[in-house]
């Protein structure tokens, strides 16, 4: 084996180390990532020192469904499900359909690579949260969305910019960044949605808040829809606290294939990845 090709299975190896570490963190953590000098991918969710970038999941790669490849235009098949979720839930139409083009350019049967569903590209724990039994069908999926979206709008008091990014990267980032996060992607899909609103943006941010009852999905109640809850504890206090020191963990795999964790550093030589962490 030439030394180029064993630096390539190394670097694979640290690669998919990485990846492993990245997939035991919480959901809703930040992770970074970096290469350092020995070209080893190192990822962390606290970045105590320089060169991490900020690395967002999102909704994965769009899929367009074979039926969207063959159509020439939306033909407006589901306005009547987007006119009355929007009148349900007191969002303006213009806002709904933004959000579909840019989400799914109105393909009912779109998915993304990591499990984002239908015309509204709603993630499984967004349908589940907003009562969607069946995601892939239009009616349901329109109105779990729009429900997300009333949600959105009075949890950020109607800011369009803080609704769209919280659509796409989730209100929690939203919160932690106090504003639109950071990600490329979701800076990218605010910009969208600004474009196709133009002036309207502006009116839009005025609109009432108001807490929505249950969803009319299929024509009969969702009782367990839930509603907007309350903007309180956006302006409550904060705690004061110590700042907690992150704990560095090494991962690698010997000669034997075995995995080890620990805080210590393996031998010379070893190929590994680090992760810091506050528990």
């Amino acid at each position: 084996m030439d030394d180029g090709s064993y630096a390539r299975r190394t670097l694979g190896a640290a690669a998919a180390a990485a990846i492993a570490i990245l997939l035991a963190v919480p959901a809703d953590a930040q992770i970074y990532t970096r290469r350092n000098e020995k070209g080893v991918v190192e990822a962390t969710n606290v970045p105590a020192s320089h060169g991490y970038r900020l690395t967002y999941p999102g909704k994965g790669t769009l899929i367009h469904s074979t039926e969207y490849r063959m159509r020439r235009s939306y033909n407006g098949e589901f306005d009547q499900h987007i006119a009355a979720a929007s009148s349900a839930y007191k969002v303006d139409l213009e806002l709904v359909r933004a959000i579909i083009q840019v989400e799914s350019d109105f393909d009912n049967l779109a998915r993304s690579s990591k499990g984002a569903m239908g015309l509204m590209q709603l993630m499984p724990a967004t349908a589940a949260r907003f009562g969607v039994g069946d995601a892939w069908n239009p009616r349901q999926n329109i109105f779990g969305g729009v429900q997300y979206l009333r949600f959105l709008l009075d949890l950020f008091r109607g800011d369009i910019a803080l609704v769209a990014a919280a659509y796409n990267s989730g209100e929690n980032a939203v919160i932690r960044y106090n504003g639109v996060p950071p990600y490329r992607e979701t800076q990218g899909y605010v910009g969208k949605v600004q474009s196709l609103l133009g002036g309207a943006a502006a009116a839009l941010a005025s609109m009432s808040s108001y807490v929505p009852g249950p969803a009319l999905l299929s024509g009969k109640q969702n009782a367990t829809a839930r509603a907007a809850p309350p903007l309180a504890y956006l302006a409550a206090p904060k705690k004061a606290s110590k700042p907690k020191v992150p704990k560095v963990f090494y991962r690698w795999r010997d000669t034997n294939g075995v995995v080890h964790v620990a805080q210590n550093p393996p031998a010379a030589g070893t190929t590994y990845s680090t992760l810091r962490a506050l528990d």
